[in-house]
């Protein structure tokens, strides 16, 4: 028997475009959370098994003139020294919301990876429920899927890249322990490290409804045995 513990922390971002009037809105962008809650992922916090691969890191959703792109990193900021991190016991969705409550999605993107049992070392992603499409996706992780190219619009990649969140950690720690701004600009902790991220290309005509904004959230959720 398995049972489903579902990660406290979530990241949110509210699409918002002045270029395109159906993603229209001046609500502020929130993306990151790493290492948080910190007693469960924080390896400062939880020095004997922080869970790492279900730590959501940044939340990301922009757009070009034809396409949605969301992106998802978690597992980090990890050592540029260590590999991707892909955990077959993580259930990572992205929640997307088009109409009525922003709480309420009406896509929901499901995440997970695997090995092949013959290549111990061969990692695959399958990604399902991605709008425009009406199967998952699936194939090897650091590979532009589908494999040959899109026939519906449709993109999608999942592996190691450089933590794209940039944060001076240091000034804002120093500022909360002694209530005198100590920010830097030159300085960015997450400078060199490592996230495990999935990004989606989705056709905008997929999600477009009229002038509403596009909201998207993401939950990670640890499969345990009873």
């Amino acid at each position: 028997m398995r049972k489903i513990l579902t990660l406290c922390a979530t990241a949110a971002v509210t699409l918002a475009g002045a270029s395109a009037a159906w993603i229209g809105g001046s609500s502020p962008l929130e993306a990151a959370d790493h290492l948080d809650p910190p007693a469960r992922t924080d390896p400062s916090v939880n020095t004997t098994r922080p869970d790492i691969a279900a730590d959501i890191a940044d939340l990301y959703l922009y757009h070009t003139p034809t396409s949605v792109i969301v992106a998802l990193d978690f597992a980090g900021p990890q050592a540029a020294t260590r590999p991707a991190v892909y955990d077959r016991d993580v259930a990572y969705r992205i929640n997307l919301s088009n109409a009525g409550l922003t709480t309420d999605a009406e896509f929901m993107i499901d995440v997970r990876f695997g090995q092949d049992p013959a290549r111990p070392n061969a990692n695959g992603v399958r990604i399902s429920g991605v709008p425009g499409t009406t199967a998952p996706i699936m194939g090897p992780v650091e590979t532009i899927l589908p494999i040959g190219g899109p026939t519906t619009g449709v993109r999608a990649f999942a592996g190691l890249i450089d933590d794209p969140f940039n944060f001076d950690v240091v000034g804002f720690r120093e500022t909360r322990n002694t209530g005198t701004l100590a920010f830097r600009n030159t300085r960015n902790f997450f400078a060199g490290l490592n996230s495990t991220v999935v990004v989606i290309e989705i056709p905008r005509a997929a999600l477009a409804n009229g002038n509403n904004r596009i909201t998207a959230w993401a939950t990670a959720h640890r499969i345990v045995a009873a």
